[in-house]
């Protein structure tokens, strides 16, 4: 199922936005000078079980890489994927390191 996940940034509504199967769930977040605060996360149980949270939380981390920018976790569930993979701590700001530490 996960290959018909479509992921896409929407910079002018502040959030990354998945797609799947007529549903979608949505990263918020605030841009600040070299940083993503995420916010929020709007998603159903029912796509976190299809995989759709880990999805879009790999591209949004991959964009923030991409363009250089850190990342600040506000809500928890960004923080728990960022627990949970390693791999993407390197993008922490120091607030975001506190907030991972919570």
């Amino acid at each position: 199922m996960a290959a018909d996940i479509v992921i896409r940034d929407a910079p002018d509504e502040r959030r990354f936005v998945a797609e799947l199967g007529g549903q979608s769930a949505s990263a918020w977040y605030e841009r600040a000078p070299g940083m993503l605060r995420f916010v929020r996360v709007d998603i159903s149980q029912s796509l976190i079980d299809d995989g759709v949270g880990i999805q879009l939380m790999r591209v949004a981390m991959s964009q923030a890489r991409a363009q250089g920018l850190l990342v600040e976790p506000a809500c928890e569930f960004v923080a728990n994927y960022m627990r949970n993979h390693p791999d993407t701590q390197d993008l922490l700001t120091s607030e975001g390191w506190r907030l991972l530490r919570r």
